[in-house]
């Protein structure tokens, strides 16, 4: 679908559709975005256009059949999920100037069932005192203030402040399932997984901004099949860069406090404040390497509120560009796999510019203009690179904990 083309769907209505299938599926004449529920977990996503629209009384069972079926295949379970009694989990949110976001995301918290053995609200350089004034109005939730600016910062600094045996991270702009507790973290039964993904949704597709990074970005990923990601993942021919960015996104994350004892924390050079992104990314990078589980489960659901307006999802693409590009030159330094570079060198250029030219042909500007963002990030890498890789890279919790 073209740029030109997603900008058209906005606004997109989501439409939760549990398995009896009696939600209302009216979109009023605009474009529809059903969820697929079966038990407790997403089974099936389905973009419906105005021209399909409205659907006859019939049609929704046949549609929910035919999409799960080829989606989610026989992965389906009924059962609910159960959390593991002998980990504790610690949630970690950072934020950074966005109190509301944060108000939300706390207030998604409190519906948990189990709830968290406790919640870390980590606020990020903060130009005030906004999110501490959230915090407090949230009992059992803890403030922690990092004022070293960055995403692997404030994450490292949850790391060191929890307590408990399992951390799960989420951001300001997520709300969380009511088992998203239970859910996230009953793959740690298993004592060789290390860390767990889960599946984030749309939570509201009503601006142009956010219908193209669901569309024409692909979002976080829309996989609705569990899946282990190990050591072999990482064996990909030698001229292809493992794409560990497939196993999930930071916005929904657990991982077992020892695996940062085995692999080291967050790379404060990677994420939002640094580089850009793909500090989750190169993390499970390590992770595999050290060859520890990584567990992509998408009965652990969050709802994620994307860019609602266009130069923020223009920054946001550059930043993703330029952040790959420098996690890239990071797992290059760590096993010397010239797939790293060719990545860089030639699979990212190219790339961007076949996405370019497409979007020539078609006539698209919404794709040429997204694409030309991309490309910006990619041309301005290097100097993130020169200003990145002279730092010191992912610390250990002891070191984490002295420089503190």
């Amino acid at each position: 679908m073209t740029g030109d083309k997603v900008v058209t769907l906005a606004p997109c209505v989501v439409r939760h559709i549990p398995p009896d299938g009696v939600s209302d599926a009216a979109a009023h004449g605009r474009p529809l975005y059903l969820v697929f529920w079966e038990g407790r977990r997403p089974a099936g996503l389905r973009l419906l256009l105005p021209g399909e629209l409205p659907l006859p009384p019939t049609a929704l069972p046949d549609i929910r059949a035919a999409t799960v079926a080829r989606q989610s295949g026989d992965q389906l379970e009924d059962a609910a999920p159960t959390a593991t009694p002998d980990e504790t989990v610690s949630v970690v949110i950072c934020t950074r100037d966005r109190p509301d976001d944060l108000r939300r995301c706390l207030m998604a918290l409190s519906r948990c069932d189990p709830a968290p053995a406790e919640i870390l609200v980590v606020d990020n350089a903060p130009a005030d005192d906004r999110a501490m004034k959230v915090v407090a109005e949230r009992p059992g939730a803890r403030y922690v203030r990092e004022t070293r600016k960055g995403l692997s910062h404030a994450r490292n600094a949850g790391v060191v402040a929890a307590t408990g045996s399992v951390i799960a991270f989420t951001d300001d702009d997520v709300e969380v399932a009511v088992d998203w507790i239970a859910s996230v973290s009953a793959p740690f039964r298993r004592r060789e997984v290390a860390c767990v993904t889960g599946l984030v949704l749309p939570a509201d597709l009503s601006t142009e901004a956010a219908c193209l990074f669901e569309f024409w970005i692909g979002g976080f990923g829309k996989s609705l099949r569990a899946r282990d990601f190990d050591a072999a993942y990482l064996r990909q021919k030698w001229w292809q860069s493992p794409e560990v960015w497939k196993i999930g996104a930071g916005a929904n994350m657990a991982v077992r406090r020892t695996a940062f004892e085995a692999v080291g924390l967050f790379d404060p050079r990677l994420g939002a404040g640094a580089a850009g992104c793909s500090e989750d990314s190169e993390f499970w990078f390590r992770v595999l390497r050290a060859n520890l589980v990584c567990r992509y489960e998408p009965k652990a659901v969050v709802r994620h509120y994307h860019r609602a307006d266009r130069d923020g999802l223009a920054r946001q693409l550059r930043a993703y560009t330029a952040g790959h590009v420098v996690a890239l030159l990071v797992q290059f330094m760590q096993d010397r796999r010239p797939c790293h570079l060719i990545r860089i060198g030639w699979t990212m250029p190219a790339y961007y510019c076949g996405l370019a030219v497409k979007a020539l042909l078609q006539g698209d500007r919404t794709g040429l203009a997204l694409s030309s963002e991309q490309f910006r990030g990619y041309v301005s890498s290097p100097i993130h690179v020169m200003r990145w890789l002279r730092r010191a890279g992912p610390p250990s919790a002891e070191r984490e904990v002295t420089s503190r």
